[in-house]
């Protein structure tokens, strides 16, 4: 995968990680050092521990957290061994599966843990964001709106079926998710960024801009939304402030390959 997605020449509509709830806040722990502290107090417990299943469970839950996709997928592999009851170390090795680009696989694995657990909102959107990535955006849509039936306060499912509806040009009903995904979650920057990307693309750029401010707001150096930022003003006849906004986030890095869809 390329990892960037232009829609014409004006910039991102981003797609969901599909990254877990954050180990980080679940465990209570606010930095990678502290996670990889973590690890290796796991190692210490594992190795009196050797068969818990539910020890490997949570260090590759904290390897998936520093981005150790490898070692996670181990992880989980040696608590299914132990466990093969474990429903949720097929869940997190299959967002690991997904992450190392080994999508498929994921897919398989989330589609074992919605076996056992049908009525799970988020194995739904993970598993649909997993279809975006290989881009059947068929069975994306089943799944986000499956997601959402099931629980319609899933900021993320709406936010990523948006985004899928969207592609297929119902932008209308695209930004009637995106605002959906704010409405639950005012936090959720990139439902700020997808839905001043559907005003733009309806010609309303007063709209647009607020939204893309407000997502600025939360996240004020994100490459994509500046260079849409910089579109609006550009539509909007300020164009010294687009060349200027361009110029500004030129040299920042661009999001990574599991971030971004390519719309055609």
């Amino acid at each position: 995968m390329k990892g960037i997605l232009v829609w014409h020449r004006i910039g991102v509509l981003l797609v969901s990680s599909g990254l877990a709830v954050s180990v980080y806040a679940g465990e209570g722990l606010h930095t990678r050092d502290q996670a990889l502290v973590e690890i290796k107090q796991y190692d210490r417990r594992i190795r009196l521990e050797p068969k818990s299943p539910v020890l490997y469970l949570q260090r590759g839950k904290l390897y998936f957290a520093v981005h150790d996709f490898s070692r996670a997928v181990e992880d989980f592999n040696r608590a299914l061994k132990l466990n093969p009851k474990l429903d949720e170390a097929y869940f997190e090795r299959g967002l690991a599966l997904g992450r190392a680009g080994r999508i498929e696989e994921g897919i398989a694995d989330l589609t074992e843990f919605i076996r056992r657990r049908p009525d799970s909102s988020v194995a739904f959107t993970k598993r649909g964001v997993r279809h975006i990535w290989r881009r059947d955006f068929t069975a994306a849509e089943q799944d986000l709106k499956q997601a959402v039936a099931l629980d319609p306060a899933n900021a993320e499912a709406h936010d990523d079926l948006g985004v899928v509806l969207a592609r297929r040009g119902e932008v209308r009903r695209a930004a009637h998710h995106f605002s959906t995904c704010i409405r639950i979650d005012p936090t959720y920057q990139k439902a700020y960024h997808n839905l001043a990307m559907a005003h733009y693309l309806m010609g309303d750029n007063p709209r647009a801009l607020a939204a893309v401010d407000a997502g600025l707001a939360l996240r004020s150096e994100h490459k994509g939304s500046l260079m849409l930022k910089a579109s609006i003003l550009e539509a909007m006849g300020a164009g010294e402030a687009a060349a200027a906004l361009r110029q500004q986030a030129e040299f920042l890095p661009e999001g990574n390959w599991s971030e971004r869809l390519e719309v055609n």
